[in-house]
């Protein structure tokens, strides 16, 4: 599942099978690394409102509700349309270990935004993280995950994770990121 900037839940997959749509949501964090999910619900892929936005992307609608807060005591529900994208995993295309590719280290830039992808070290100025050290609290961070040979940088934030960012091909000089919400869909990363 891809996840946008109004999305708060965490990660999910999905599997075809037939006519079924099976969602999947994931256990916690695992010390070897190795992503395990389990099986939420099904539903009926010609029950479904979707599109495929691309060869390796479907886009799935569903109707909830919006609520307008007009006071303590008033509020509007309207019907509204939402989507979701999906991306599908593949396995990842490299030559190296999990050991090699947590060593390496990408700049990244998305959306004007300019990042660093370093593996088990806190994202956080040294500000925040002392702040964090302070509160008990675990500071942002990306842990190298992998799912039926797909590797993930996951964003762990306080010790849960929040956001999967799939690796479509890693050498010791690029990565190639997918699973963004806009389009290119993917960065390549150096």
């Amino acid at each position: 599942m891809i996840k946008d900037a109004d999305t708060y839940c965490d990660p999910v997959f999905i599997d075809f099978q037939d006519d079924q749509i099976i969602h999947f949501e994931l256990l916690e964090e695992t010390k070897t690394g190795h992503l395990e999910k389990r099986q939420h619900f099904t539903e009926k892929l010609s029950e479904t409102k979707h599109e495929f936005i691309s060869e390796n992307r479907i886009r799935k609608y569903r109707i909830g509700k919006t609520v307008t807060v007009i006071s303590d005591t008033e509020s509007i529900s309207e019907d509204t349309e939402f989507s979701t994208d999906y991306e599908r995993i593949e396995p990842t295309k490299t030559s190296l270990t999990t050991k090699e590719i947590q060593k390496l280290e990408f700049k990244i830039e998305w959306n004007g935004e300019k990042s660093h992808l370093i593996f088990n070290k806190y994202l956080d100025s040294s500000t925040i993280h002392k702040i964090n050290q302070r509160l008990k609290r675990e500071g942002r961070k990306f842990v190298l995950e992998e799912l039926q040979g797909t590797y993930f940088a996951s964003i762990y934030d306080d010790g849960k994770r929040e956001t999967l960012i799939g690796i479509g091909e890693i050498d010791m000089k690029k990565a190639v990121l997918f699973g963004f919400p806009e389009k290119p869909y993917q960065i390549v990363a150096k």
